[in-house]
């Protein structure tokens, strides 16, 4: 037998090609693993964003379905004039320079079962606007001091702005918008809230909320 029948090794050309088709093979293994990856981050962004809105929905929904006609008192010990208030200017213990009072008011349908707090069942809050978040604020106890306790809530961040609209009723078939609540005189609350967020590369968010039939002033 000669040498070169007794030769069976690859020759360098072969050997480059069988790299060179490796090579290959595990760049595109590499590649399809990184969108993968990519892919499921990218689906757990938009399912924690989606949570996220649904939960923050379902709150501001019930609040503003359970709006009352009860007024507090500020930290002063005067009454407010309107048991509704939107885009107004705040001066309470509690508020920080740089944040925007959207809304105010009282809402009702606070659970407290067989009546173990020292509470009634009405419940005041704020959405507020501070350092590119919505903030849900609360308190129990209806009327304002500066030792009470106060829950603060972020249900949006990361955001460019929010602006609150209380719409006024239908003119000619149109929906008529203010921008402040009240407006003129009276105290009732708007028909509905509009809550827009303005969000970075992205359409501008707007949610509309009706309010609910106004009840009493209970305690």
């Amino acid at each position: 037998m000669t040498a070169r029948a007794r030769q069976k090794g690859m020759t360098l050309p072969e050997v480059l090609i069988a790299l060179l088709v490796f090579a290959a093979i595990a760049t595109a293994s590499v590649y399809a693993l990184r969108l993968g990856v990519d892919s499921r981050d990218q689906l757990a962004r938009v399912d924690a964003e989606l949570k996220t809105f649904q939960i923050a929905r379902t709150l501001i929904k019930e609040d503003m379905a359970q709006v009352t006609m009860r007024r507090v008192r500020n930290q002063f010990g005067d009454m407010e004039e309107t048991v509704f208030r939107g885009n107004l200017e705040s001066f309470g213990a509690r508020r920080e320079d740089d944040e925007r009072l959207l809304a105010a008011f009282v809402r009702g349908g606070q659970i407290n079962p067989d009546a173990a707090a020292p509470r009634s069942a009405l419940q005041y809050v704020e959405y507020v606007y501070r350092n590119g978040a919505l903030i849900r604020r609360s308190r129990a106890y209806l009327d304002e001091a500066e030792d009470a306790d106060v829950i603060e809530r972020v249900l949006f961040d990361g955001l460019l702005d929010a602006k609150a609209e209380f719409l006024l009723g239908e003119q000619r078939g149109e929906l008529e918008w203010a921008d402040i609540w009240p407006v003129g005189a009276g105290s009732a609350p708007p028909r509905a809230v509009a809550i827009t967020l303005e969000r970075e590369n992205r359409p501008p968010l707007r949610q509309l909320f009706w309010i609910g039939s106004v009840g009493g002033a209970g305690a």
